[in-house]
């Protein structure tokens, strides 16, 4: 994002903290953010401290932490795995929230199928840059 010298003028948590975007909270719905704890290109801090910030201005916020997830486990190793994927099920929780019938479908839905082998995901994570 051009480097420290722009951080003021695109990082979200400078932004909702600025008093000139104080009423703009109450026009955001609630927010979810989704960060690995290994995630070395975005700390997961950074997650941390934009839902403080969000929630200091009256938003509806929320961070879920996977502990060990780097920043590309979660988006593109994890449903290259297969099997249980801890993203998709909380996000399609959210869209499906309050639904009974679609709660009770995806309960019970089998398990994704794996698409690459896990050699090639272990070598993908250690030469991404992210």
């Amino acid at each position: 994002m051009e480097g420290e010298g722009s951080f003021e003028q695109f990082s979200p948590e400078v932004r909702i903290k600025d008093p000139r975007n104080s009423e703009a909270a109450s026009l955001l719905p609630p927010i979810k953010l989704f960060h690995g704890t290994s995630d070395y290109s975005i700390p997961s801090d950074a997650s941390i401290n934009l839902v403080e910030a969000l929630k200091g201005v009256g938003a509806e916020a929320e961070v879920i932490l996977y502990e060990g997830k780097s920043h590309t486990d979660l988006f593109l190793q994890d449903p290259l795995r297969g099997g249980k994927d801890d993203l998709f099920d909380h996000v399609v929780s959210v869209i499906h929230a309050g639904d009974e019938e679609a709660l009770a479908k995806d309960a019970s839905a089998p398990p994704r199928k794996r698409l690459v082998p896990e050699i090639l995901l272990r070598l993908a994570r250690h030469i991404s840059p992210f």
